[in-house]
């Protein structure tokens, strides 16, 4: 992974861009972490596993509320030093949580860790955006978003086996170590945002000419995501008949498809914001179309997940691209709104997939996602235009 041909690429560059992807690692494992521990978790304190799905809950709607209220911090302070704020916060939280002596304990210290990533979250994207070389701010925002891959391949993955390995308790002690170790590091980035002189605001935010737009291409993006990925483990295991160990195969297989589409970021540069969103918007609801097809054969849906991480990335990354340009002065806001409407996807994704999955299966969510994701594809060609280097901004008023 590199980001060729330039000068800018310096050493400083690099490690901010490392600590970026870190960050998100850290924060995307915490919000992944207690599906595959909630056994183990629920046996130490003394609960059911629907009893530690609370403290998911309650990270949830940590990051929901604090994206919505403190985001807009970054554009007032500067996005590095919220950053750095919300990693000292997410080291405690962390920490908490592997002490909890009960459950109620760590519903609280989730509740403290979603605060915290939900001010990081929006942060990190602005940063990429800030610290991008001038042309390659596809190929930069992309290497921060492998993030994600970290937190799906290793983070979780890791986590499970050392959990099994040691304790639960043990996996959280390491990543508060790993989120402090990322606060001292963090140093530089505090003084790379510079803090805007306007006061906003999620209502000034709102006011932003194609925010509306864009906010509805995240909601699109993304309820057809978690709609399908939240019911493949159910279809492997209970439709397929296979092991939960080969139903987590298939985010491994994803993850790996979503790291290994840096590689094709640098396309993004060169095409430009309107020419690239539609047809990466196609090709995402083909996937949907394509697994829907082979939905029967295991060892084919998890090609074709390698290949649905490459797509998504794609998609992510212009959508990350979109939002950020709207209004420099506000990104910490705007990107507050984005976390928020991801979140609130995830909420209500599991409703709205049971209603498709009971009685139709994978295949209806599958088809419920590709629909969602041409709408996008339509959407994005009739809202972006070309600007005069390439670029696409909304041109109008959402």
């Amino acid at each position: 992974m590199s980001l060729p041909n330039t000068a800018s690429a310096t050493p400083a560059l690099w490690q901010s861009i490392v600590i970026l992807m870190s960050a998100i690692g850290i924060v995307g494992s915490n919000s992944l972490l207690l599906s595959p521990l909630v056994m183990a978790v629920g046996e130490d304190l003394g609960t059911d596993p629907a009893g530690v799905m609370q403290a998911a809950s309650a990270y949830g709607l940590g990051v929901a509320a604090a994206a919505l209220t403190l985001a807009p911090l970054g554009d007032r302070f500067g996005a590095g030093r919220v950053l750095r704020l919300a990693l000292a916060v997410l080291t405690l939280g962390l920490a908490a949580s592997a002490w909890a002596p009960n459950l109620w304990s760590l519903i609280a210290a989730q509740a403290f860790c979603g605060l915290a990533g939900g001010a990081a979250l929006p942060s990190i994207y602005t940063l990429a955006a800030v610290i991008a070389p001038k042309g390659r701010e596809a190929r930069t925002v992309g290497l921060v978003l492998t993030g994600w891959t970290l937190s799906m391949v290793l983070g979780v993955s890791l986590s499970a086996w050392l959990a099994d390995l040691a304790s639960w308790r043990l996996v959280y002690l390491v990543l508060a170590l790993l989120a402090a170790a990322l606060w001292l590091g963090s140093a530089r980035l505090g003084r790379i945002s510079v803090p805007s002189a306007q006061v906003s605001s999620p209502l000034t935010a709102l006011r932003v000419p194609g925010i509306r737009r864009g906010l509805l291409a995240s909601c699109l993006l993304m309820l057809s995501f978690y709609t399908t990925y939240f019911f493949t483990g159910a279809h492997i295991t209970l439709e397929l008949g296979l092991s939960t160990t080969q139903a987590g195969l298939l985010p491994l297989f994803y993850g790996i498809g979503f790291g290994l589409a840096v590689l094709f970021d640098p396309i993004l540069d060169r095409l430009g914001l309107a020419r690239a969103t539609p047809p990466v918007f196609v090709l995402i609801t083909v996937t949907y179309l394509v697994m829907l097809v082979f939905a029967g054969h295991f060892a084919l849906i998890l090609f074709l997940s390698l290949v649905w991480g490459i797509f998504q990335h794609l998609g992510l990354n212009l959508l990350v691209a979109r939002l950020t340009a709207l209004d420099p002065g506000q990104r910490g806001a705007i990107m507050g709104l984005y976390s928020t409407v991801t979140y609130v996807c995830v909420f209500a994704a599991p409703f709205v997939g049971a209603l498709i999955f009971t009685p139709w299966g994978l295949g209806g969510c599958l088809a419920f996602s590709a629909l969602l994701c041409l709408g996008e594809a339509i959407e994005a060609a009739l809202s972006l235009r070309p600007g005069p280097t390439g670029s696409a901004l909304p041109d109008a008023p959402a």
